[in-house]
This record gives structure tokens, C-alpha cells and sequence, in this order.
């Protein structure tokens, strides 16, 4: 019994690496890190991070990780041929946001800080391009 929950484990696992993540592609080589499911791309991004103000103090960096949700696989080309340039723009993003960040304001607003990362998309990339944010982790 335990052989089976073994393989059955092992073998999900092999399936999702292989097939939902996008490891390989059809002629054998590694794909860059996008994944397609149901007609939807995103484009994983490095982590960014961010200050943290609290008081009108800096009291620690916030790592954020997201994935950018785009239309088509043209939009995950403009993506990566941009990614030098929106992760500037979404830090510059992030630090206006802490700037303007109210000081009695504890948690992150992560509405607020999904929409200044889609506005840093659409003026690097142009309108639509990036339809939503993924916010993965914010720690």
C-alpha cells in the first residue's frame, strides 16, 4: 500500500513539473519562465523589494514575488524583452508607493500596490499588455 501512495506521489509530482510548470519544451530545450494555462501567460518575475516605512521611519524591506498575467504569447515576448526595464519601473514604483504611504498604515495594501505595478507596466509596455498582477508572496 505504501508502494502505491509512493508512486502515485511521485508521479504527480513528474506531471506537474513536466507538464504545468512548462520545464522542457516539444524539441527538448528549456523554456524561459511562463506558464500557459486555459489561454492565460504569465511571466514570472525575480523578487523585488521594497522599504517599509513605519512612523517616517525605515524599518525593513518587504520582498515581494509576482507574476505578471498577460494576453497572448506576443505580450510574454514584449514582457521579456522588457524585464530590465519594468523591474525598474516597478521599483520606482514601490518606493513612491512607501513615500506616500500613510504613517499609522500597519499592513500593505496590496489592492494599492497592484495597481501602481500595472500603471509601471503600462508605461513601459504600453496599455493592455499586462492585463493583472499575481501577487505571490509579500513578506
Amino acid at each position: 500500500m505504501l508502494l502505491v501512495v509512493v508512486g502515485v506521489l511521485g508521479g504527480g509530482g513528474f506531471f506537474a513539473r513536466t507538464k504545468l510548470a512548462g520545464t522542457e519544451s516539444s524539441s527538448g530545450g528549456t523554456l524561459s519562465p511562463s506558464v500557459a494555462t486555459a489561454g492565460v501567460h504569465f511571466v514570472e518575475m525575480n523578487a523585488l523589494t521594497a522599504p517599509f516605512i513605519r512612523d517616517g521611519v525605515f524599518a525593513q524591506y518587504v520582498v515581494l514575488v509576482i507574476n505578471l498575467e498577460v494576453a497572448n504569447e506576443s505580450a510574454v515576448a514584449i514582457v521579456h524583452e522588457n524585464k530590465p526595464r519594468l523591474r525598474d519601473a516597478f521599483v520606482s514604483e514601490l518606493h513612491a508607493l512607501a513615500a506616500v504611504r500613510p504613517p499609522k498604515q500597519r499592513l500593505i495594501n496590496l489592492a494599492r500596490v497592484k495597481a501602481r505595478l500595472l500603471a509601471g507596466a503600462s508605461r513601459v509596455l504600453g496599455p493592455g499588455v499586462v492585463r493583472d498582477i499575481l501577487v505571490q508572496l509579500a513578506h
